[in-house]
């Protein structure tokens, strides 16, 4: 998991304001323009906190869940900061990424449920990686219920209930 920039977060905000997909064009306030920010959605898409169709953009659960745990100050320094000027520095114990567990347990808590293969595509893990760090959430005290695939779909769903 990459670390998610001052730069990112502020892109992330600008999506959360939005309700559904939104064309890049109609966005205004960004950080960054042209090739550096079609590099950050390209790097965010890939990570799962944004989806891409065509010329529209969404945020993700991920990324939603990145927005929560980011620390206060970061967002409204990256609005801040003009293009030329250094990245501050991270503040010494509040957390510059989401951690892996952290997106884990984001995509978990969707009601219906996700699927082993949907997971790890989301994670960029593989399938025994995707269900060693489950086996993790539960050693770990969370209860994750398993559901009834989807009508038509063979893969069994999963979605957390709790914190033990």
């Amino acid at each position: 998991m990459s670390k998610l920039t001052p730069t990112h977060i502020a892109i992330l905000k600008s999506f959360s304001a939005q309700d559904g997909p939104v064309p890049i064009d109609q966005l205004s306030g960004l950080p960054t323009t042209g090739g550096t920010l079609e590099a950050h959605l390209d790097h965010l898409s890939s990570r799962g906190f944004l989806t891409r169709s065509g010329k529209a953009i969404a945020l993700t659960e991920v990324g939603q869940a990145a927005l929560a745990q980011a620390p206060a100050g970061t967002i409204t320094k990256a609005w801040r900061k003009s293009a030329s000027a250094p990245a501050p520095a991270a503040v010494e114990g509040q957390p510059d990424k989401l951690t892996k567990k952290a997106r884990l347990i984001a995509l978990l808590t969707v009601e219906t449920g996700i699927t082993i293969p949907d997971l790890a595509a989301r994670l960029d893990w593989l399938p025994h990686t995707t269900r060693a760090a489950m086996t993790g959430l539960r050693k770990n005290g969370y209860t994750i219920d398993k559901l009834a695939p989807l009508e038509g779909t063979r893969s069994a769903r999963y979605t957390l209930v709790e914190a033990g």
